[in-house]
């Protein structure tokens, strides 16, 4: 896909928000056998909601995959050094449902932040910045409170945050 489809891969943004012990190169392959697994109607210890909610889409990935078998398979008999729409289209669809499938899968095994959660924790941060930066200015703290991570200003700053 990398090479065939590479301005047109399904975007991955979401990954960022996987916990760091998720993302590793065999991500992939665990993903492709708990699609394997949903889709032959196995159910994901203590996540039967999540599983029974995932499995059509793990049927959908795994036919897609056979889509993407055949027009591969239809590709080695012509020519190799071109890709035809066909096989762009269907590796277009399967990168697309296997995206869809990563983020859903990983977010019934692993606590993910939603969008949501992103924006109130970044505006936190915008808070607590603002309030460090007047809190300097008034004179209330100094440089080299911040500097040396003084623990007393680490329950400080939410308190002046507040006020």
């Amino acid at each position: 896909m990398d090479v065939c489809i590479p301005q047109d891969r399904a975007p991955r943004d979401f990954c960022v928000k996987f916990p760091e012990e998720i993302r590793h190169d065999n991500l992939a392959g665990q993903l492709w056998f708990g699609a394997e697994c949903l889709a032959a109607g196995s159910i994901i210890m203590n996540r039967e909601l999540e599983s029974m909610a995932m499995r059509p889409l793990a049927k959908e990935l795994t036919r897609s995959l056979e889509d993407v078998r055949g027009a591969l398979r239809d590709q080695a008999l012509r020519d190799l050094n071109t890709y035809t729409e066909k096989m762009r289209e269907v590796l277009r669809h399967f990168d697309v449902l296997f995206a869809e499938f990563e983020l859903s899968y990983v977010s019934a095994m692993v606590p993910v932040k939603s969008p949501r959660e992103y924006y109130v924790q970044q505006e936190v941060i915008v808070l607590f910045c603002e309030t460090v930066e007047r809190a300097l200015d008034f004179g209330y703290l100094t440089q080299d409170m911040i500097d040396d991570y003084e623990p007393a200003l680490m329950f400080t700053i939410p308190r002046l945050a507040i006020v």
